[in-house]
């Protein structure tokens, strides 16, 4: 605020100042010319509304002709002259004969009959002074008397403005995470207000969609992790009954197989958590997809008596982590082997720009309307739900989430009209990843 007054203040004192340097010019060059053309006497005669005092000195300083109100008075200033008048700018000087007060003179060379003269024109700054002080006592008084009344229509104004915003606030201050379905009230302006609470609600949906998917995927595990607890529970107590140990042999397969479908879910679920935690980076390098694929088929020629035929697996190169890769492979092994009648096919090859693995069985396959279902989690087909052999139904689930997050897809589709189609009838599953230094996602 002091700012804007002492801006204000110097504004208008130079506009006052240069209104009264223009007067002595003009009053100057006037008298001036008078005196060149001889029309001059002692005593300059002044102009209506004059407020100006204008002497003639000659050479020596002495008067030789004086305005009304300096006649007879000494001489206004003494030659030679100051270095700002002798150039011919005003200059403010204070204590003249004229009186008391600050005055503003200019000089001005001139000749009176013939000799040379120096035109002084003095006026009084008095009028100017009093009334920048007027406008000083003035914005004293008005400029606190302005800025509080603008404080206070810009507190009225942001209140108003901001009211809807405490509004949402309120709403969304009592939703809680037991009551996600609750959404804020949309405000009828269409402005940033109502895209605010738009987004709002459209969070709270995801929120809400994840929270349900989170209970879901609790109370399906706890559901899969209770069928091999109760079986290896119902075991344990027929063993405590057993006396034969023929029985013991019995018992002690049957729990084997129960904790092995418990420890194979709990390390998917493992995967799963894995994969949902954001900060669950994986180290990833540039690998050799056909190593990793001939590795696990070794492994599961030692699980399975099914046939498996890798002819068809080629060279190719990706950039993925190998531990994931690894699942991948084994995951589509395990639930290839599981449908197979007989014989699984396994081939690497390159399609647009991509790598494409496929796995194949020739087992009954799968209706085109469960083709995408059999990717979500816990999800088994009615001839898939065998206790032992059935699986955990998290195997293809994890498969597309690694797949995905490496950049790639995953679908199951039809076999190749081939000769070779024909031969795997089952199950088809394509896995397409970028190639090594290829572009980061498959589309």
């Amino acid at each position: 605020m002091l700012v804007i007054a002492a801006g204000i203040l110097y504004g208008v004192g130079g506009a006052l100042m240069n209104s009264v340097d223009t007067a002595l010019v003009m009053r100057a060059h006037e008298v001036s010319v008078q005196a060149e053309q001889g029309t001059l006497g002692t005593l300059i005669p002044s102009v209506g509304g004059d407020v100006s005092a204008v002497q003639l000195l000659d050479a020596t300083g002495r008067p030789v002709a004086s305005s009304v109100d300096l006649a007879g008075n000494e001489s206004v200033v003494e030659l030679p002259l100051p270095a700002p008048l002798a150039g011919g700018g005003p200059l403010t000087l204070s204590s003249l004969p004229i009186g008391e007060g600050s005055y503003r003179i200019l000089t001005l060379p001139s000749h009176l009959r013939g000799r040379p003269v120096t035109v002084v024109v003095a006026m009084s700054l008095a009028q100017e002074q009093r009334s920048l002080a007027d406008l000083a006592t003035g914005l004293g008084v008005g400029l606190p008397a302005l800025a509080a009344v603008i404080g206070a229509i810009t507190w009225l104004f942001t209140g108003y403005t901001l009211r809807p915003v405490e509004t949402l606030r309120r709403e969304v201050a009592r939703i809680s995470a037991s009551d996600l379905r609750r959404r804020v009230d949309l405000p009828p302006s269409r402005d940033e207000i109502h895209r605010l609470a738009a987004t709002l609600n459209d969070m709270l949906d995801r929120l809400d969609t994840a929270s349900g998917a989170q209970r879901r995927f609790v109370a399906d595990a706890a559901h899969e992790l209770r069928s091999p607890l109760a079986a290896a529970m119902v075991e344990a107590e027929n063993g405590l009954r057993a006396t034969d140990p023929d029985d013991w042999r019995r018992i002690s397969r049957v729990l084997l197989a129960d904790l092995g479908r418990l420890s194979a879910l709990m390390e998917d679920l493992l995967v799963l958590a894995r994969l949902d935690d954001p900060a669950g980076q994986t180290s990833r390098r540039v690998l050799d997809l056909d190593d990793v694929v001939l590795t696990e088929i070794i492994r599961a020629r030692h699980m399975t008596e099914h046939v498996i035929d890798a002819t068809n697996v080629h060279a190719a190169q990706i950039t993925a982590d190998p531990g994931a890769m690894t699942r991948i492979v084994r995951n589509l092994l395990d639930n290839a082997a599981r449908h197979a009648r007989g014989a699984v096919a396994v081939s690497i090859g390159h399609s647009d720009g991509a790598v494409r693995l496929v796995v194949a069985d020739d087992g009954p396959g799968i209706a085109p309307e469960h083709r995408d279902r059999v990717f979500t989690r816990f999800t088994r087909l009615d001839d898939s739900r065998d206790r032992v052999d059935g699986g955990t139904g998290l195997g293809l689930a994890i498969v597309r989430e690694l797949v995905a997050a490496h950049g790639g897809r995953v679908r199951i589709g039809d076999p190749p009209p081939t000769a070779r189609g024909a031969t795997y009838p089952g199950v088809w599953v394509y896995v397409e990843l970028p190639n090594a230094g290829g572009p980061a996602t498959v589309t």
